[in-house]
């Protein structure tokens, strides 16, 4: 599930749970349009989340080349998910704090 804050400089997309393949196929076309429609960098807020898999890395990757990887910015990561993120390679990629 995605919750959005969309504020005056930036909108904060907040994930919970799990973001598994599942999960991120209910949310992720609307998501994208999101994106799309907003002129502004993207936040996602990982506070709540325990758990990614390959699909949200795509989702990622695939936000990051909509609106430039320095317009999005993924924070508060838990430890076990960082450790997906530095698999991957995208910890060197996306703006991770």
């Amino acid at each position: 599930m995605v919750h959005y804050t969309d504020g005056d400089e930036k909108l904060i997309c907040a994930f919970s749970h799990r973001l598994d393949s599942v999960n991120c196929t209910k949310w992720e076309q609307g998501l994208y349009e999101k994106v799309r429609n907003i002129n502004k960098p993207v936040v996602f807020d990982m506070t709540e989340v325990n758990y990614i898999a390959s699909a949200f890395l795509r989702i990622c990757i695939a936000v990051s080349k909509e609106i430039g990887a320095e317009n999005l910015t993924v924070i508060k990561v838990h430890d076990n998910v960082m450790k997906v993120f530095r698999l991957a390679g995208l910890d060197r990629q996306l703006k991770i704090k």
